[in-house]
Parts: structure tokens; sequence; C-alpha cells
């Protein structure tokens, strides 16, 4: 399988690089309640030397031609903050992008464990014809990083000089990104969490069969 652009990133970081082996540690299974409005499929697994990473991707969707995608990744912190290890990969990003901003840094700790998450708009990746809004959320548990990304492949924008992304290609799909971001953000502050599974909507109402009418 190819590695695709936000891949290359994070590799070239190096924050994945280098692990040493060890045992699978159950904080590499922690749930991810998935977020509503797609049906989301995973499409990569890859899990060894203390890192889990997963992909998925709508129902409808293709692996090369996405618009959107979640990634979640399980891995040793190597002393990385939340904080710090947003900034890496924001920098990381930076250098292959046109224009680059970021807005939304939010720090919080729950159940004792520090994380912060942050939105990322690339205007152009590289020479290609789209850019990417990525928002971010990262959690320290104990010696762990427990990292989700919720990404927009979308037609390339631009960035004005107060910082804003002005993502108003002319799409009709224009609004529903911008709403589906702001969901997503609040997604990952309120329900992202290590631990914390999503509560299944309760089943509804089984109607009783009609008795049949009496003639008299």
């Amino acid at each position: 399988m190819s590695i695709r652009p936000l891949h290359a990133v994070a590799l070239a970081l190096g924050v994945l690089a280098g692990l040493p082996a060890a045992a699978e540690s159950p904080t590499l299974h922690w749930p991810l309640p998935m977020p509503a409005g797609h049906p989301w499929r995973i499409v990569d697994l890859r899990e060894g030397n203390g890192i889990r990473h997963e992909e998925y991707i709508p129902r409808g969707q293709g692996m090369e031609d996405y618009r959107d995608r979640i990634v979640v990744q399980r891995m040793a912190s190597q002393n990385l903050t939340p904080e710090t290890y947003l900034a890496h990969v924001s920098a990381g990003l930076r250098a292959h992008c046109s224009e680059l901003t970021t807005s939304g840094l939010f720090a919080s700790e729950r159940d004792g464990l520090p994380s912060a998450a942050l939105t990322v708009y690339c205007s152009r990746f590289a020479s290609r014809s789209y850019g990417y809004v990525v928002a971010q959320k990262a959690v320290l548990d104990g010696e762990h990083l427990f990292v989700v990304e919720r990404e927009w492949r979308v037609p390339a924008f631009s960035i004005d000089a107060t910082g804003m992304p002005q993502l108003d290609s002319g799409s009709p799909d224009d609004e529903a990104i911008k709403k589906e971001i702001r969901l997503a953000v609040r997604w990952l502050v309120e329900q992202v969490q290590p631990g914390v599974e999503a509560v299944a909507p309760p089943p509804p109402p089984t109607r009783l069969p009609q008795r049949p009418k009496r003639h008299l």
C-alpha cells in the first residue's frame, strides 16, 4: 500500500520511527467512539513495536480519492506532551503546504489525562490540486499517546491576511464541510477519550401487533 501525503509527513517527523520492540500494551486497544454522519469502515490496520495505527473512510469513498478520513494512533509518547506532539505534526505539514494556519488549540485534562486539540488548515499540499483540513486531538496516558485525526481533503483554498482559511470553492460541499469541522472539533473535545466508549442509542420501541376488532 502506498504512503499517502500525511503519512509521509508523520513518518518524516520521526515520531513513530525507531521505537524499541515491546510487548503490546493494553493501552494500544483503547476504543474510539466513531462520529455520526458516515458509515465508517476500516481500511488500514497495522500493529507492532508498541504502535497501533488505524484508518477509516466512509463507505462509498475510495482509498485513493477519499474526501473524509479518520486516523487513530496509539504509541509511546517519547516524552512528548499533547501540545508538543501536535506542534511537531503541524511543523512537518507546513513544509509541504503553500500556506498553513491553525486554530482552536484547546488544552484540557479529563480523568487525570492531559490532552490538546488543534485544527490545521493546509491551503494546497505540494503541487496537488487539493489541500487538507485536519482536526486533531492527542491524549497523554502515562507513557503512551492516543492520537485521533479527523481529516478532509478539499479543493485548494486560500488563507487571508488575518489567518482565516477561505473554504469557498463554489462547491455545494463548502458549507457542509464547515459544519462538519465544527462538529468534529466538538466530537474530539467531548467524546474522544481513552476508555470512553460510544453509548449506543436505545432501540426503537417495539410496536405490539394490534388485536383484530371483534364484530358484534
